[in-house]
């Protein structure tokens, strides 16, 4: 297997240009688009769709992944054996509501080394498992629980949602007395398409029949909150994302005997990395204080 050619692949996808992934691995740009095409005819299958944003095949993802296990496999034998420290990157996969609250720890407290970096994707808690499968990451936070082939998961603890809206809100589309099916006539708040939390919300806890076709969509945590402070949504939000907000009255919780408990669990790659294993212990150590 030619690593020097799935380097030049996946570099110039890092870099989005052949020239510029040159630059990086001091090759011109025809010897990395020769390594690539030679890399293609060796598999007799397209690796880089050459499109912009510059990015890469089923095939070509696999190929990253198992350049990347075989990175870090070397590292540690390098690491063990003289005790150098080169640079080691891990892509995961997380949700942006983990993100937003407690995950931000995992990562300052995990790259405290100069020498290591995480590489986030984000994708919503029900499709970061599938990221893992299909080899575009090493370890992933999910709402699913069972392991892919050949990997590992735990449980790590539920995210609590609530349902909540500002005062404002309350006073001119529910008012002082409502209901579940009251709530499920006024406008709501989703995160994007992906979202399933708001129909899970209405079938599982407010027994209703599930729809989220007539929320508004806002993809930004922050935003989120923002949009919710705005007096013109209601919607599902982590308690730890706005303990502020309730504390100072601007946000509600409309049924405080009514919460969705979103199970997580940490799901990684079968790879005897200790990079890996250090990675799951700071993220266990992390839920266990923000997760219930």
């Amino acid at each position: 297997m030619d690593y020097k050619a799935i380097e030049c692949l996946r570099q110039v996808v890092e870099s989005q240009g052949f020239e510029k992934a040159g630059d990086v691995l001091g090759l011109t740009q025809s010897a990395v688009s020769q390594k690539i095409k030679r890399l293609e005819q060796s598999y007799n299958s397209v690796l880089l769709i050459r499109d912009k944003p510059l990015r890469l095949t089923a095939l070509g993802k696999k190929l990253n992944m198992h350049y990347i296990k075989v990175q870090l496999m070397e590292q540690a034998l390098v690491s063990e054996s003289s005790g150098d420290q080169s640079l080691q990157c891990l892509p995961i996969a997380i949700n942006n509501d983990s993100l937003a609250t407690w995950f931000i720890h995992v990562i300052s407290k995990f790259s405290k080394d100069e020498n290591r970096r995480l590489q986030c994707k984000i994708a919503d808690q029900s499709l970061t498992r599938d990221l893992l499968k299909k080899g575009e990451v090493v370890a992933a936070l999910s709402d699913t629980g069972a392991s892919i082939a050949g990997g590992e998961s735990l449980y790590l603890g539920s995210m609590d949602y609530i349902l909540v809206a500002s005062p404002k809100f309350i006073a001119n589309y529910l008012g002082r007395r409502f209901t579940a099916l009251d709530i499920a006539k006024v406008p709501a708040l989703i995160f994007d398409e992906n979202d399933q939390l708001w129909s899970s919300y209405q079938t599982q806890i407010l027994g209703l029949e599930g729809n989220a076709r007539a929320c508004h969509w806002l993809p930004s945590s922050q935003g989120f909150v923002q949009m919710l402070l705005s007096d013109n949504v209601c919607g599902l939000v982590p308690k730890i994302q706005i303990e502020q907000e309730l504390k100072e009255g601007r946000l509600v919780e409309l049924m405080p005997k009514k919460r969705l408990k979103v199970p997580l669990f940490w799901h990684w790659c079968g790879l005897d990395s200790a990079l890996i294993s250090e990675l799951t212990d700071t993220v266990v150590r992390q839920a266990k204080l923000n997760l219930s």
